[in-house]
């Protein structure tokens, strides 16, 4: 039962919080303000490391399970670890806001802590009117921020992102109304629970249209083809203090196909298994070509992140322990990799005053500390040895090997396509990062400062988990081994 009372008072810790700024408790002073919502992401995020650290690996879902408790909330080992990732993401976008920040800090503080809210309530909700609630407030905070915060072209990004998204979330509702029809008519209570240990008995119409509803929600978000466009505006029209906008994207939607197609609708998910690899493996070849062929930067850091985190979907599609493992460590290394990298590249650009990477270039000899921790954080992105990535990397491509569903020659043809992939994601941030520090300035830049003090330590904060799960990586092994562990033995066999 304490995981269940962290799991309310989790997610309405950032929600009082943000009513605080919300409504004026610090009015009229930018910098309390400021000040507070770091002191207490700092807080929120060390309490997020001590839940990890004091879990009970008897994983909760089965406990609720076996004994049939009507519970609301409640975190897994999945939603207790990427509650600490997104709240590490959240306390790096409030440090460097401070000089990126210019206009309306009340607003921007108090939705940024809503949003965190919203999406605790997510990872958490086990009721399905719960989850509906927590998902469309979300959409709504990350609209408020996308029209108020980002660069160009905000409001028309903004309104494609909650098109998109607000059609998703009904799909979504109207599948779950049809779902606690059928379970209110049998006298259950409609909630995550009973969708586990009751689904055989709902009409497997039912459950199809429930398992759309949810891959076109996680396909918009995770994003795949062809439902990328407005989270690639998002990213396009980014500042460094809203990185966290995107990255909480796709961490959700990698969470919400887990969750709901693994563990309720594990029968559809494994029929669907084949295409989902190869939807994966189309999405990593796809967008690594095209984020080669870019000259603008953060549009191809886009299709560079859209190409990786696709790596997830085919590694889940082999439907075993590696290959769950892999694809929960991928979520998490590319959550931190894609944050160091986009502050990385947003500093950049705002040097150069361009997003254009022909006139980009010889900034290594004007900002050595930059130049570095993003020589860390490429060669962490371009699989080396000893970083997160490589660990994530080497058990995706095991997985394909482990698996039962596919032939052998099928086992080696999505091999040779994954590995392609992987080559066109490390040429990528070769080519990068030689064009911006090494490559030939053409501005004819003279002088410039390398990074203020906070923006150097909110980048080194992003890399030493890069570097240190990755030369210990039994310390997340271990955990995740026993959630794939549970998963295969209670769902899909």
């Amino acid at each position: 039962m304490e995981n269940i009372l962290n799991a309310f008072v989790f997610p309405v810790l950032p929600l009082a919080a943000g009513i605080l700024i919300f409504f004026g408790f610090f009015r009229g002073n930018n910098i309390i303000t400021r000040r507070f919502t770091k002191y207490f992401s700092i807080f929120y995020f060390i309490y997020a490391i001590l839940l990890v650290l004091n879990y009970n690996t008897n994983f909760e879902l089965q406990y609720m399970v076996q004994n049939n408790d009507r519970v609301f909330l409640g975190f897994d080992i999945l939603g207790t670890l990427l509650s600490a990732l997104i709240a590490f993401i959240i306390l790096i976008c409030v440090m460097v806001s401070k000089s990126t920040l210019h206009k309306k800090h009340r607003l921007y503080y108090s939705f940024l802590l809503f949003f965190e809210s919203a999406f605790m309530f997510i990872l958490a909700a086990q009721d399905f009117y719960l989850f509906c609630g927590a998902l469309f407030f979300e959409i709504f905070s990350v609209y408020i921020l996308i029209a108020n915060f980002s660069d160009s072209k905000a409001h028309r990004t903004a309104r494609n992102y909650l098109t998109l998204n607000i059609f998703c979330a009904i799909v979504l509702s109207i599948s779950f109304a049809l779902l606690s029809a059928v379970f209110l008519k049998n006298s259950l209570h409609p909630d995550m629970i009973n969708l586990a240990e009751s689904g055989y008995e709902v009409s497997h119409n039912i459950q199809a249209v429930l398992f759309f509803a949810l891959l076109i929600i996680s396909s918009a978000k995770l994003p795949l083809f062809p439902l990328h466009k407005p989270l690639s505006g998002v990213i396009e029209n980014s500042c460094p203090h809203c990185c966290f906008i995107f990255l909480g994207e796709f961490i959700l939607g990698f969470f919400i196909f887990v969750k709901f197609a693994m563990y309720a609708l594990s029968g559809i998910f494994v029929s669907f298994a084949p295409a989902a690899a190869i939807w994966g493996i189309f999405n990593i070849l796809y967008f690594g070509i095209l984020a080669l062929g870019q000259k603008e930067l953060k549009k191809s850091f886009a299709y560079f992140c859209f190409s990786q985190t696709s790596v997830s979907l085919a590694a889940l599609a082999s439907l075993n322990t590696d290959g769950i493992c892999a694809s929960v460590l991928n979520c998490i290394s590319l959550g931190l990799i894609f944050l160091g990298l986009f502050l990385c590249y947003a500093f950049a650009i705002q040097i150069f005053k361009t997003s254009k990477l022909p006139f980009m270039g010889g900034l290594a000899a004007h900002a050595p500390k930059l130049a570095a921790l993003c020589f860390i954080l490429t060669l962490a992105g371009a699989n080396t040895p000893l970083t997160i990535n490589f660990v994530s990397r080497f058990l995706c491509l095991l997985s394909g090997f482990s698996t039962q569903i596919y032939s052998q020659n099928t086992i080696w043809i999505c091999t040779v396509f994954t590995l392609l992939g992987f080559i066109l994601g490390m040429i990528y941030l070769i080519k990068v990062f030689q064009n911006i520090f090494f490559g030939i300035n053409e501005n004819n830049m003279q002088k410039t400062c390398d990074l203020l003090r906070h923006r150097w330590a909110a980048l080194l904060l992003v890399c030493i988990p890069v570097v240190f799960f990755g030369a210990a990586p039994q310390y997340l092994g271990t955990l995740l081994s026993k959630y794939a562990d549970m998963i295969i033995s209670m769902f899909l066999i």
